[in-house]
């Protein structure tokens, strides 16, 4: 049987590294062991204690095992740990395999012995630095699992097991010790605040990132005796790192040598180093790494090295002949109104000869033009060929002989000149009726004197200018 091993990623797998064990035992003694790392039992270890964590418990978890070359099922050297900093360092709590649930997102820890029969249960407030028994009953059971409800928030526990073939299930409730309150979330980390601040970090890389990112969050401190209650919200803040080594992994077909550096494998086929023959848009040539799934780190000339080179496929691809048919669609659509606005004025087919096939394509490119001038502009633009039409005058468009009021124009020039736009009438008298009297035979002998003649009204002199 092969032995089996623990090692930890926190990369998702890009690169493992031993679990580091505990110095000391639960009473303080020191371990002694070359070349030995912490080894821990899984789901598939039978009855003996897994790794588990909660959601709620940041940063917590509690797991069962050995220090040693590899994993042993032997009683006496299975122990159980326990760790607050996300498996980076561990402790070892207790001798022996227990079972084990967190409550009060990780304020409060309770475990009981499932390797023998017992009647009490061990608990702690400051994450294992002190523990306190409890006898839950004057009977001992076989206890098979302690849980809580799925958020982790509850100070009440479910208790089960059996005792005679027989099933038993207690309930306990950890809300009548009446512990206060924590206090200070607004300040975390000054000594009046009963919380800390708590960044992950990675084993492998300097500073506080992991995948990328500095993440931090809100707990509770570990020395105080206080509970958070169901209500508490956890408040976390995140900022991304420059990139390193250690954010990116080997790419398919490569593998890492001595030197941590990722080379091809041996007989594996020429992949990512030019355009496919099925390419489609854009093809990547690699440097043999590839970003780790979920980093996100920004920035940094390790980045740049090693991630790999984007370069459009040869030829149109499928973007080229999208534009392609794009362009083909808008010229269609311009030449047929072209042709259609010509019709409309008398215009030849463009097909009549040369002259009329260029008049034509000039018409549709101006036309073009003066429409998106249109649009980029706010400036209205009207449809319509080049050419000139055919001669029109005057009388077409309705205008008569304009002399007359170039004639009146001209008599008030000086009106124009003083910034007057239209010229202004004067009121004139209109002349008298003339009446022309015959005379009859039956008319007097004495003939009426002679009317006089009307004054013949003209137009003021202009004034002097100014």
């Amino acid at each position: 049987m092969v032995p089996t091993k623990t090692v930890i990623s926190y990369d998702k797998g890009a690169m493992w590294k031993d679990l580091t064990p505990p110095t000391n035992d639960h009473l303080g003694r020191p371990i002694v062991c070359d070349g030995c790392s912490l080894h821990l039992n899984g789901k598939t270890s039978g009855f003996l204690g897994p790794v588990y964590s909660s959601v709620s418990s940041t940063g917590l978890i509690m797991a069962t095992g050995n220090v040693g070359h590899h994993l042993h099922r032997r009683q006496d050297e299975i122990n159980t740990y326990f760790s607050r900093d996300a498996g980076r360092t561990w402790e070892q709590i207790t001798k022996g395999s227990f079972i084990y649930e967190f409550g009060d997102h990780g304020a409060l820890m309770i475990m009981a012995n499932n390797r023998e029969a017992t009647n009490t249960v061990r608990y702690s407030w400051n994450e294992g630095l002190n523990w306190t028994d409890f006898k839950f009953w004057e009977h001992h059971i076989e206890v098979e699992n302690i849980i809580t409800e799925p958020s982790g928030t509850s100070q009440i526990f479910i208790l089960y097991g059996r005792r005679n073939d027989k099933g038993v299930l207690m309930q306990l409730n950890f809300e009548t010790l009446h512990e206060r309150r924590c206090a200070g979330i607004n300040a975390p980390g000054s000594d009046a605040s009963d919380y800390e601040e708590w960044t992950p970090a990675d084993a492998l890389r300097s500073g506080n990132c992991l995948l990328g990112r500095k993440v931090t969050y809100t707990r509770r401190k570990r020395a105080v005796q206080c509970f958070n209650g169901w209500d508490y919200d956890r408040r976390e803040s995140k900022v991304n790192c420059e990139c390193t080594r250690v954010d990116f992994e080997c790419d398919f077909g490569f593998q890492m040598n001595e030197k941590k550096e990722c080379v091809r494998v041996p007989d594996m086929p020429e992949v990512g180093f030019g355009a496919p023959q099925d390419c489609s848009g854009y093809f990547v040539i690699t440097k043999g790494y590839r970003r780790v799934p979920g980093d996100s780190c920004v920035g940094g000339s390790v980045a740049s090295e090693l991630e790999p080179v984007i370069q459009s496929c040869p030829g149109f691809g499928r973007t080229g002949m999208v534009i392609l048919f794009a362009m083909v669609a808008l010229a269609t659509v311009f030449a047929w109104f072209t042709y259609i606005r010509r019709k409309e004025q008398g215009f030849a087919d463009p097909w009549t000869s040369a002259a009329d096939c260029l008049d034509f394509f000039r018409g549709g490119a101006h036309a073009s033009s003066n429409f998106f001038g249109g649009f980029g502009g706010g400036s209205s633009a009207r449809y319509m060929g080049l050419a000139d039409g055919p001669d029109l005058d005057d009388e077409d468009f309705g205008l008569g002989d304009d002399d007359d009021e170039a004639q009146v124009l001209g008599e008030s020039l000086h009106e124009y000149a003083l910034g007057v736009t239209e010229p202004k009438q004067q009121n004139i008298a209109p002349p008298p009726t003339l009446v022309s009297i015959e005379a009859t035979p039956q008319a007097s002998s004495n003939p009426l004197p002679p009317l006089p003649a009307a004054p013949v009204p003209s137009l003021a002199p202009p004034p002097s200018r100014k």
